[in-house]
This record gives structure tokens, sequence and C-alpha cells, in this order.
């Protein structure tokens, strides 16, 4: 670089300081490069910067000033000889006497400070300068950054990476002094930040720290309880939390604050602010963990009087707290998420743990203490739930306390009672000591049953404690809820502790849970015994299937009418417990395969018994749940499928094609169909195409079942399971299945049943979807013929191409479209467009099968896209109000199906349709406008309220029992009459008031319950229209 080039730089670094800073740091940058290839020296650069130096105008001489220490900053902390560090350090020097550029040096010296050919004793010097010269008050929070920069500089450097002991005791004093300076009285957030850690570094890392501690721990404390609440747009992105746990660290930072900090803590732990109190004990707290026993010998027992009375008078107490106290396995990061009473606990639970650490003999002083000021409690029944939590946290400190704990504890309050609120009290105190297990042996897992815990005291109340549970849970009256319910809890967590209950323990628990789930019809003991089954079965689920789903499985009989009893209890329905098999061996493998297996087999006895279609449809409908529920857990696993084919799979097809109760029922046929396409989905895609073709042979070219010969019932489990195969796999003749299948319907037309009918036209959708090519499915198309069979054979073969999103589906939609406009089929055109989106339970997507059809996942928003623009158009255009009503009912029935945010964008041009929609001829219609208008009702108020003069009227005629004004119509123009008052403002609302309360007197005697509640509520809302609410 040339002096004319350096000069050049200069003046485009000063020119774009304060305007564009990227270009001035991009030319510092060039000139850095020329300073590090030596073709120029740094102290050319202050040559060249002499004049603006030396300038009256105050602004040059900072940019000047600026642009040497961005150069400065950039060159590498080796480049610079020792003799170019000492002028340039002497040059600072002579310029910290203008006061305008006191913030320009101060950078120059932070660019100095890690140099590393600045002498110890210019860092003194600089040290020094800092200490006497710098008067933080007289400056902004930007230039009082700068000092803490470059003490940080000089910290990294020198007392990080220690290279001579002997600097490091030369700068050591006068390093803690000039922090003191520069940290008295700061404000600014980013500023105190880093105070905080430099006050952490200087107490954990230097010399003569004692000689200095008072005013280390004041410059500390006088923040404390800090809150900041940050700026909107911060760029610093500084948090309240930032600043706390900043101070939090350095407060804790070294023993030597120990007995100001606890002092002063314990003051602070008087306010009033629930607050400052939390971070009172968040910070006594990490004094504990920090400071260690030999601290805390001392002050225990201030510490104990002021958390006793915090615990004592703790208002945060309630039976949910209780049951769930504070966990010790959180860090010191996760501490913002204690409660007070939760961090009073766990302060309790680390000072004697660090006493005992310390010196055993303190902690029995602490711990006899302690005890003898709880004893009175547990004789006279008062603060007895906070003394156990105390003990138990003090307990789950190590295993020789625990111990200890329990001895002294367990004989005070551990002993049977009948008193029902005795035994309340007992079972939840009995919870805190079970945690405090849990705390210091962990919990029960696969993993760890074979690694014992050690041998403790607790263990040696066991059999007791079992004895009293068990007395609450079977032996109390079921009007005694809460006693029962909490013995289950506390039995759940039993479980959960690891090497606690024995195998035949558990038994015992299992067998208790079993028979209350049964005979307990009250919905918590319910829930409690059901949750308490589900953590059991994650470590012991043979234990549990052979306990208790095995019996809940030998209790179906095997009719109907046959009387179920659990230790002689009232009749137990079959619902109830098809209910908790369903409930409780979710997720878990082989509680679902087992419960399948069983389900079956008892439906195959079922089946071939009289009048039993409704027990075939409960049993039918938990086999069902079993596979839906699980089936994206992979719970249900490939080698299950092919177990399930192998033992259930034969015996559901004998009673599909020879028993009337399966057969001849519609509902019971469908769903168990659907258990056959879960089974066959789940098996291995290796044998897909070799069960298919096996499958053919059975239901279409040999045996007597023949479906493509005639109408057969038996189409809706063949089409079922041809759903669940692979797309790749190749149909056997499927051309001529397909001309079979559209010749049959044609052929029968009236005589096939409706769900035979359905059954082969989803047959078609399947075909025409993932089987047979788009080519063969269009030349299939006979569009001369318009009878209402081949117009609907034609929808369902259009909507397997329009579910893969095919090129060629919109094409074949317009079609149908103009079909509306026909006087003779439009009508029965305009309801089959609810096909092109109504949702087919086996043809849809499951996590991680993209292989089992061709739908698309967003086919029905390009649909949609497709077909609405073109009959809002076709609807506008059109006079005939027949044609107009066959437009409006399939955009309606489209819109039924349709995800409200797909319709959005369309809403404008759609709102005046769904009005008119209303005035429909069609329940289905008017069902289907009133839906999407509730949807769009919060998110475009605005129409709403411009239509409101023909809404109100609308919803008004629609509200009476008139012919299509079915219970869904009623009942949703009702709700759509409330929320309009919710969107639409006041005065608007008003002028409607009269209208709407003498409109709906009628509907008061609707003959259905839930029109007239509805219509209670909504009157009552435009009663007080208008009207203050009463505080």
């Amino acid at each position: 670089m040339t002096p004319d080039d350096l000069n050049s730089a200069i003046v485009t670094f000063m020119a774009n300081l304060n305007i564009d800073d990227s270009k001035a740091n991009e030319t510092a940058a060039v000139v850095t490069e020329s300073i590090v290839d030596r073709s120029i020296k740094l102290l050319e650069v202050v040559v060249a910067l002499k004049d603006y130096f030396l300038s009256e105008n105050e602004v040059e001489r900072k940019k000047a000033l600026t642009c040497l220490s961005t150069i400065l900053g950039k060159t590498p902390k080796d480049h610079l000889s020792k003799n170019e560090c000492s002028v340039i350090f002497q040059f600072y020097q002579s310029k910290l006497d203008d006061q305008a550029l006191v913030k320009e040096v101060l950078e120059g010296f932070a660019a100095l400070a890690p140099m590393k050919f600045v002498s110890v004793n210019e860092i003194i010097q600089l040290l020094r300068l800092l200490l006497d010269n710098y008067q933080q008050g007289q400056h902004l929070a930007p230039t009082r950054l700068i000092p803490f920069e470059i003490l940080e500089n000089i910290f990294d450097r020198f007392f990080v990476n220690v290279s001579s002991m002997e600097q490091v005791k030369r700068i050591n004093d006068i390093f803690i002094e000039t922090f003191l300076h520069i940290a008295n009285g700061e404000k600014d957030p980013r500023n105190l930040l880093l105070s905080f850690t430099l006050n952490q570094s200087i107490t954990t890392n230097l010399q003569n720290v004692r000689n200095f501690k008072e005013d280390l721990f004041d410059v500390l404390f006088c923040y404390f309880p800090i809150t900041f609440k940050p700026p909107k747009h911060d760029p610093y992105k500084i948090s309240n939390q930032d600043l706390k746990t900043a101070l939090r660290s350095a407060i804790t930072a070294t023993p030597l604050f120990a007995e100001d900090a606890y002092s002063n803590l314990l003051d602070k732990l008087t306010a009033s602010s629930p607050v400052v109190k939390n971070d009172t004990l968040l910070t006594l707290l990490e004094c504990v963990r920090k400071f260690g026993g030999s601290s805390i010998l001392g002050n225990w027992k201030l510490l104990w009087n002021a958390l006793k009375f915090e615990i004592m008078q703790n208002s945060e107490l309630n039976e949910n707290a209780l049951l769930n106290p504070y966990s010790k396995d959180q860090s010191s990061d996760g501490m913002v998420q204690y409660t007070n009473y939760e961090a009073s606990l766990k302060i309790v639970n680390l000072m004697g743990l660090e006493l005992y650490n310390f010196d055993k003999v303190s902690f029995q002083k602490f711990f006899t203490h302690v005890l003898d000021e709880l004893k009175p409690n547990f004789k006279y029944e008062k603060n007895l739930k906070q003394t156990c939590q105390i003990l138990s946290a003090i307990g789950s400190g190590n295993l020789e306390i625990f111990n200890q704990v329990i001895s002294s504890t367990f004989p005070l309050f551990l002993a049977n009672t009948s008193e029902v609120a005795k035994l309340k009290l007992l079972i939840m105190n009995l919870s805190f000591f079970f945690d405090a297990y849990i705390d210091l042996f962990g919990r029960v897992t696969e993993a760890s049953l074979e690694r014992p815990v050690p041998h403790n005291k607790l263990a040696e109340y066991k059999d007791e404690i079992i004895m009293i549970l068990s007395m609450a849970l079977t032996s109390s009256s079921k009007s005694e809820v809460t006693v029962r319910t909490l013995s289950v809890i506390q039995f759940t967590k039993m479980i959960k502790m690891k090497d606690f209950l024995t195998p035949e323990e558990v038994s015992l628990v299992i067998q208790y849970f079993t028979e209350t789930i049964l005979t307990d019809d009250n919905k918590n003991i319910y829930y409690a015994c059901l949750e308490g089954l589900k953590t059991i079965s994650e470590v012991y689920e043979n234990l549990v299937f052979e306990i208790s789903l095995k019996r809940l499985l030998d209790l179906l009989p095997d009719y109907f009418g046959k009387k179920i009893r659990v230790n002689d209890e009232e009749n137990i329905q079959i619902e109830t417990i098809l209910k908790i098999i369903l409930d409780f061996t979710t997720s878990r493998h082989i509680l679902v395969k087992e419960s399948i297996t069983s389900l079956g087999t008892k439906l195959n006895t079922v089946a071939k018994v009289s009048k039993s279609k409704e027990y075939c449809f409960l049993l039918i409908s938990t086999i069902y749940s079993l596979l839906n529920n699980n089936q994206n857990d992979n719970v249900v696993k490939e080698e299950d499928a092919l177990a399930l084919k192998q033992t259930i799979e034969p015996k559901l097809f004998e009673i599909i094609t020879k028993e009337p109760t399966i057969r001849d029922d519609n509902y019971n046929l469908t769903l168990l169909s659907n258990v056959l396409f879960f089974i066959n989905l789940k098996m291995p895609q290796a044998i897909h195409q070799k069960e298919l073709d096996r499958y053919d042979k059975l239901f279409i070219f040999e045996g007597d079942i023949r479906i493509l010969n005639a109408p057969n019932i038996l189409i809706v489990p063949y089409v079922k399971i041809l759903s669940a195969i692979n797309k790749t796999c190749e149909l056997p003749q499927k051309s001529v299945v397909l001309v079979d299948t559209i010749q049959l319907l044609r052929m029968y037309g009236s005589k096939v049943t409706e769900t035979e009918k359905l059954g082969y036209l989803e047959l078609l959708l399947v075909l025409s979807n993932k089987f047979v090519s788009e080519d063969d499915v269009i030349k299939s198309f006979d569009w001369k013929d318009l009878s209402l069979a081949n117009i609907e054979t034609m929808v369902w073969l259009a909507k397997g191409l329009v579910m893969q999103n095919s090129l060629k589906s919109s094409e074949i939609v317009k079609k149908f479209i103009d079909l509306l406009s026909n006087q003779e089929i439009g009508s029965f055109v305009a309801k089959l467009f609810e096909v092109f989106v109504v949702d087919i339970s086996s043809l849809k997507k499951f996590k991680g099968m993209n292989w089992n059809n061709n739908v698309k996942i967003l086919y029905k928003q390009k649909f949609f896209g497709d077909i609405f623009q073109t009959l809002v158009n076709n609807y506008r255009t059109t006079v005939d109000m027949a044609v107009k009503c066959n437009y409006l009912t399939a955009l309606s029935l489209v819109l039924k199906h349709t995800p409200s945010k797909l319709v959005g964008p369309f809403i404008n041009d759609l709102f005046p349709l769904l009005l008119q929609a209303l005035d429909m001829p069609d329940s289905e219609v008017r069902v289907s406008a009133l839906e999407t208008l509730k949807d769009s009702t919060d998110k475009h108020n605005n129409l709403i309220t411009e239509h409101i003069s023909t809404i109100i009227p609308l919803l008004l005629s629609l509200v009476l029992p008139q012919k299509y004004n079915n219970v869904s119509v009623r009942l949703m123009a009702l709700q759509l009459l409330e929320m309009t008052t919710t969107v639409v403002p006041l005065n608007y609302c008003l002028s409607y008031q009269d209208d709407v309360l003498s409109g709906l007197i009628p509907v008061l005697s609707d003959k259905k319950r839930m029109v007239r509640k509805q219509c209670i509520d909504t009157r009552q809302v435009y009663f007080e229209l208008g009207q203050i609410p009463f505080e």
C-alpha cells in the first residue's frame, strides 16, 4: 500500500464512519492487511492521521482516533513489536487529557491490552490511569462498557493463561482495586452482566481476595434482588433472568462471601414480595450448594428457623402439591422452576447432606434439633404434612441419612387406624418418604430389575405399609373416595420404587387394581387404577397380562345375558370390561397383541350364538380400536400381523362367511372388514403379492363366493383387504375385474343393497387409484350413458384419479360440472360431488407408509381450487333456479368435507352463495352452509356485519321445526345467532334484539332438549346485550 493509498483509505474510513460502518470496517481491514504483510507500519498510519489528531474540529479528532483504534483492534495480537506497542501506548496516554476523546482512547487501550508485547509495567500504568483519572459517573453506558472490556482482556491474558506468577502478583491487587472503582454505581444491564462475570472471575482466580471481600461482596449485593424489564426491540437480548443468574453466580462464587451472604439473604427472606422471596431462596440454595458444610456449621440454626417459618406458613400447600413434591434431580439451571415452598425444602435437604459430608457429629446435632422441634407436630397432628415433607427432604440426602430419618420418624406416625381423617393423613405422609426413596435410589425400569438397592430401613416397614394401603383400598366404604384414590396412588408410587416390591407383591397390587377398577364406578378411582395399571405395565407387562388382562378376558361370557360377578359384587357390564381393556392396554405391545387374539377368539364363539349382534358389535369395536389407536406407534409389528393372520384371521373369515350375526349386519360386517384391513396393512410387504393372489382366488375366481358373478355382501371385506395391499403388487386380470364390476352395477341396479353397492363402488375407487392405469380408467367412462347407475359409477372411478392429483382429473371433473345443468340428472349429480371429497378410512395416509395407496395429502385443496370459480361463475350466469340449486348443492356438499383453512381465500365470493344455500330445500346443504358460516365468523367478522340484515332473518327461519330444518340445522342456527353477538358491533345487534327474543319463543318448546338448552343460552345473550356486567 502506497502513502497515497493509505491517505485515500483514511479519507474513505472517516467519510463512512457512522454512516456506513460496514464500509468503514472493510476499509480498516484493508489497511490492517497491509500492516500484517508489512507493506506499511502502524506508525505510518499514526503519521497519516496526524493532521486529523491535531484538528480543531472535535468530530475529526474522534474519527481519527476511532480509525486508529479500529485498525489496532483488527491487528493480530502478536504482530506489533515491543517498541511499537510502547509508542502507541504513550500516544493514547497523551490523548487521555482530551475529554472529548475518552471513549475513543478507551477503545484504543481495549485493543492494546491483549497485545503480546505490551509490558506488565504498561498494564499496571493503564490500570492506574483507570483508577486515578477515569470517572465513570461522567460517561454514558457505551463508554462505561469499555473499561470492563479492558479488564476482561487483561484477565484473559494474565490470569487465565498464566505465564509468570511474578507478573500475576504485581497486577493482582491493582486489578481488583480498578475493578471496584469502575463497577461502583453501574446501572446499565449490559455493563452489569460483565461486572458480575468479572467479579466472579476475580473471586475464583485471583489472590488476596480476602483483603477485598467486603468491597467485592458489597458491589454485588447492592443490586440484590435485581429487577429489569427489557425494552422493546432490545438489541442485546438481555433478560431479567440473565441478570438474576449472573448475580446469583457471582454471590455464590467464593466461600469468603458466606458470612455476609447468609446474614444479608436471611434479612431479605422477610420480604413480603413472593418474587423477592423466591429469588432469595434460590440464591440461598446455591449458597448451600457452593459454600459447603463448613459455611453451614455456624449458620444452620438461623437458616433452619427461617426456612421452618417459610415452610410451616406456606400458602402453596394443597393436596395436589403434596402428591407431587420437589424433584431432587433438577440442576441449578432448573432452579427457576422451584416454588418458594419447594426451594425451602431443597435447602433443608442440601443443608443436611452438606453437614453430613463435612462433619457427621454436626449433622447429628442438626438432625436432633430439627426432630425435637417437629416431634410435637406428630402428637398434636399439627402441620403434619409439612413436618413429613421436611423430614423426607432431609432423608433424601444419602442412604445413612435416609435410614436415620425413617428409624426416627416412622414410629411416630405409622399405625393403622379406622379413622378416615387420620388414615388419609397417614397415606399422604407416606407419599413424601416414597419420593425420598425414589430420589435416592431411582425409579424402577426393566434394566434396573437386576440391580438391587442397598438394604434400607424403609424396607423393614414394607409389610406394614402394604397392609395399611390394602385395608384402605379394600376395606374402606366406596363413599370414601379420597382415601381409596390415595391408596391407589401410593401403591402406584411403590411400584415405581426401584427394588422395593417383589414380583409377588407387584402381582398383589395388580390384583387389587383390577378388582377395584371393575367394581368401583367412581371416575377418580377408575383413572387412578388405570394409570396404575399403565405404570406397572411399563416394567411388568408380562405380570399385567397374566394377572389382570387374562382375568378381564376370562370374565367375558360366551353369550350376552350371562351375569358377570367379581367378589360377589353386582353384575359387571360387558362394556365396562371392554373399556378397561381398551384404556390400559394402549401402546403396550404384548397387551395389545394378546387382547386382539383373545377377543378375536371370543368373537368366533359369540357370533355363533343367536341374538348376539350387539355383543359382537362391542367385541369388534374393541378389536378395531386396539388396531386403529396403535397404528402409528408401531405397537403391532409385522411379526404380530403374521401371528394374527395365522391365529384369528381364519376364525374371522369363518364368521364373516357363515354367521348371520356378522354377515347380515352391516355395522358388524363393515367394522370387522376394517379389522382385516389393519391386519393385512401390517403384514410384511414381501408376502403382499402372495396374499393378494390368495384373496383373489377366495373371493373372485375360485370357491363359492364369486363376488363378481352376482351382488354379494362379501365385497365389503374384499375391498378393505385390497386397500391394504401394496400398490406395486400385480392384480390378476385387473381390467376384467374393473369391467365386470361396472357391468354388475349396471345390470343389477336397484337389486343391489346400499351396503353392497357402496362396497362395489369402493372397489372401483381402489382399482382406479392404485391398480388400473389412468388411461384404462378413462376408457371405461361412457359419457353417452346418462343413467344414474353409470353416472355414480363414473364419479367413484373419477374420485380415484382426483385423490392422486391426476393431470386428467380436472378435465373429467369439468364434465361432471357440465352435467349439473342437465334438467333430468343435474340434482342427482350435484349430490354426488360430496363423493369426491368424502374420507374413506381405508384410503388414508398412515405414518411411515406411502406404499398402500396413491392418495395425495393436498388433493382436496387442488380439487376445491379446480371447481370453485367454475361453480360460482356458472351459478351467477344461470337464470334457471333449479340449475342454480344444483351448483349451490354441489358446492355446499364439497365444503362439508373441506378444511376451513382451504376455504378462507375464497370467502368473499363464497359468502353470498352460503346465504342463499340456507334457503335450499335440502337439510344437508343447509348444514354444510351453516358449518362454513360458523368457521368463517371469527376470521371474517366484517362480512358478517355487512350481511347482518340478511343473516338474522334467515337464521330465525332456520330455528323453527320445518321440513328441511332437522335437529342439526336448528341447533347450528341457534349457535350462529349467539356467535354473531361476539363479532358484530353492539349497535347493529341491538337493532335486532327484540326480533330475536320474540322469534325464539316458539323454540323454547322444541322437542329436542339440546335445541331447547341452546335456545335458552342464545336468548340470554340477547337479553344481556348492552348491559354492564355485574361485578
